[in-house]
């Protein structure tokens, strides 16, 4: 089941994310207090197994963040429903693109993320000056 995360769930998220520094930076409490009404968790058998964070920063554009599933559940499905729930408000708010940063691309792909418009590329300041 994915719902709506809730102040209670925020220790669970934590743990999570933690387990899994090589993929996810860290996160605090305060943050996920402030993104709550768009933090979906999964649960199963009363664990949560996995959230995701829609963090809009305009009526355009979004990101799916934060997005982890435990070990143990990878590969049920669990991770499908967190993005769906996601670009589904995503959707419901009329954002025009929503964006995923991670290094997993062809799990994404399959989930109906892609290239924009084979056009538009990410790119981060690596605080080096070129010219």
């Amino acid at each position: 089941m994915v719902r709506k995360a809730v102040l209670d769930d925020i220790p669970a998220i934590l743990e999570l994310v933690s387990a899994n520094p090589d993929t996810l930076l860290p996160r605090s409490a305060d943050e996920y207090r402030e993104l709550l009404p768009t933090t979906w968790v999964a649960e199963r058998h009363g664990r949560i197994v996995g959230s995701c964070v829609l963090e809009v920063y305009s009526p355009k554009i979004a990101e799916l963040r934060s997005f982890v599933v435990h070990r143990e559940f990878r590969g049920q499905g669990v991770g499908k429903e967190l993005a769906k729930a996601a670009v589904e408000e995503g959707n419901r708010l009329n954002i025009r693109e929503i964006l995923v940063v991670t290094s997993a691309p062809d799990y994404f792909k399959k989930l109906g993320f892609g290239d924009c418009l084979h056009e538009k590329y990410a790119l981060f300041f690596t605080g080096k000056k070129t010219g």
